[in-house]
């Protein structure tokens, strides 16, 4: 699951460098449009979560996750016919987005079967590869383009996605692990009845056996919980900023003068950034040293303020470290949130509880880009798209920090979260 991120996430995550690209093909594309490809890759990617979900409980996490490679790999095989950008923002935006949806659902209901002590480190692990492939891609990316032009680029892209089904094909599936563990277990059984010495001892496999309650594919009784809801609220503010702030930092610093290789190094900064602090946050809160929503909700803050301040600095350097404020809040969303709903609403309903955020993010991913490109087009200027990602995501963070006051007026039990 990681290596599948590290490509699939390297290409969300530096789609700003590769929209660089597309305008240098296609001159006098604007802010605007650009937004609606955006919309179309995130949108997608995200409103069509329930419905992959309930697809990964119904056939099984595998074929999902396969079907969401064939279609990210045709995505970008069929871009090498386009000849607008308004067709590419159905392959490189609608087709990718749907893609990614697939491949990124199916890891999320087989995240909590495998682990469930250790549920928080194999979590960041995961969910670092998505930074880590955007420190990685951006660089994979520019020379290619630099040299074979982007509608080969686009090709060999095509090629690279298609290879990720090896690995999907490597994830097994929890209902045969299972099986395996039962025939492991009457071997060693076996072999106790012949070996006086032999003392049997409780192995992972075996507490594996344990069946867990039975998944659900889409349980709309979360609506009524009042600290659900919280977390619906925490996605609207959520949503101006994120995935779609590394598109507009980008395009930022293309607006100041830096170049692309500069922009390269920026988002791959920021990515191996991401990366380091997901994995350390995975581990500390493996650790138990403090309550992960009140981790979360801090992350959220300070993000926030960064995001503010990115355009406050035309410097690269500076624009560097505020883009590493900003990247708090995104490693302790992605590291911590998953974690939080298994917690908080049980693994068999995350399918649900991760794919209506996922959902409702979605469908705010289809206003919000094209509104804040809208901004830049009539202001001529980035710092008001900035403020409102900024706001959007301090807001986001006071409302998980509200969840102990929810929670204590609706009588329940957030004790251990």
């Amino acid at each position: 699951m990681f290596i599948l991120n590290v490509i699939t996430a390297g290409y969300m995550k530096s789609f700003g460098v590769i929209y660089n690209a597309i305008e240098i093909a296609y001159p006098h594309t604007s802010a605007t449009a650009g937004g609606v490809m955006v919309a179309l890759l995130s949108g997608c990617r995200n409103f069509l979560t329930p419905a992959f979900g309930a697809a990964s409980v119904h056939f099984g996490a595998r074929p999902v996750m396969m079907f969401g490679i064939v279609l990210c790999s045709g995505g970008l095989f069929a871009s090498f016919f386009c000849e607008s950008v308004a067709s590419l923002a159905l392959t490189l935006g609608a087709m990718m987005g749907a893609g990614m949806c697939a491949e990124g659902i199916g890891q999320v209901v087989v995240m909590p079967e495998y682990f469930r002590n250790k549920k928080e480190l194999a979590n960041s692990i995961r969910v670092a590869g998505h930074p880590l492939g955007g420190a990685a891609f951006p660089f994979f990316f520019v020379p290619i383009f630099e040299h074979f032009g982007l509608k080969l680029t686009f090709i060999i892209l095509s090629a690279l996605f298609a290879q990720l089904g090896v690995f999907v094909f490597l994830i097994r599936p929890f209902s045969v692990h299972v099986k395996m563990a039962e025939v492991k277990k009457l071997r060693r059984e076996n072999a106790s009845r012949r070996s006086s010495n032999y003392q049997i001892t409780m192995t992972d496999d075996e507490v594996l056996q344990e069946k867990p309650i039975k998944a659900k594919k889409l349980d709309l009784k979360l609506f009524s919980n009042p600290i659900y809801l919280t977390h619906i609220c925490a996605i609207v503010g959520l949503s101006a900023a994120l995935p779609h702030a590394h598109y507009f930092v980008a395009v930022y610093g293309k607006s100041i003068g830096f170049t692309l290789e500069q922009n390269s190094i920026l988002l791959a900064y920021q990515s191996v950034f991401d990366g380091v602090t997901r994995l350390i946050l995975g581990y500390v809160l493996d650790r138990r040293v403090f309550k992960k929503t009140h981790c979360l909700a801090t992350c959220l803050i300070v993000a926030g303020i960064g995001t503010t301040a990115i355009p406050a600095s035309t410097d690269f350097w500076v624009v560097l470290f505020n883009f590493s404020i900003f990247s708090i809040g995104s490693s302790g969303y992605f590291a911590i949130i998953n974690v939080i709903l298994i917690d908080q609403f049980g693994g068999h309903n995350v399918a649900s509880s991760w794919g209506f955020i996922r959902m409702i993010q979605g469908a705010l991913n289809f206003i919000y880009p094209p509104l804040l490109g809208y901004l830049m087009d009539v202001t001529g200027s980035c710092v008001l798209t900035f403020i409102i990602m900024g706001i959007g995501m301090s807001c986001a963070g006071l409302f998980i920090a509200s969840q102990p006051l929810v929670a204590r007026a609706a009588k329940i039990d957030m004790t251990f979260y």
